[in-house]
């Protein structure tokens, strides 16, 4: 039986249950981008790695931001989600005020004018993606959690504190998952 009940959906979170072995998704946040009858598709909020996006964009050398790795689908690509809305062609709604993807041009563009800008935007190495039927049954294992909607201004949380931060925002017994260690053979 899940751990809760909410059913997962464009726009919500996937949290990961504390004992989740998964490298690739140990106590990670993943932003539900697509969620239909092919399946599913997120980004890892909180697995910042240890490049700068004008290391990997040519014609960016001026705009300095961290880049994530999104989940080991496509790892080949960047990805990005952003709250510009339909001022980026091609972008695609996720829920609130955050969009995914869209002409990059037109996004290197909006960043070089102001680059405050950056705030607004969130870079990613690959994706998590799932077949359908894959996701459910990792629901029924226990190995996440869905949280039925992202907090304002989750581009802008400390990537170190999502995890927490989104499992003791929820309240009762995932607040208390919160404190679980990272290793509890150390406790």
């Amino acid at each position: 039986m899940p751990l809760n009940s909410i059913k997962p959906q464009k726009g919500s979170l996937l949290i990961a249950e504390p004992t989740l072995k998964d490298s690739h998704f140990n106590r990670s946040v993943v932003l539900i981008v697509e969620h239909n009858h092919d399946g599913t598709v997120g980004f890892i909020l909180n697995k910042q790695i240890d490049v700068d996006l004008n290391g990997l964009v040519r014609d960016f050398e001026e705009i300095e931001t961290e880049v994530f790795f999104g989940g080991p689908v496509n790892k080949d690509n960047l990805f990005f989600i952003h709250s510009f809305g339909k001022d980026i062609e091609g972008a695609m709604f996720i829920a609130k005020d955050l969009y995914w993807g869209g002409d990059f041009t037109m996004l290197k563009d909006i960043l070089k004018k102001d680059k405050s800008n950056l705030k607004k935007a969130r870079f990613f190495i690959g994706y998590a993606g799932w077949d359908p039927g894959q996701l459910a049954l990792e629901l029924e294992e226990n190995s996440w959690i869905v949280k039925s909607s992202f907090e304002e201004g989750i581009l802008n949380q400390a990537p170190k504190n999502i995890w927490k931060d989104t499992l003791r925002n929820m309240g009762n017994d995932m607040a208390l998952l919160s404190f679980f260690p990272e290793n509890p053979q150390l406790n």
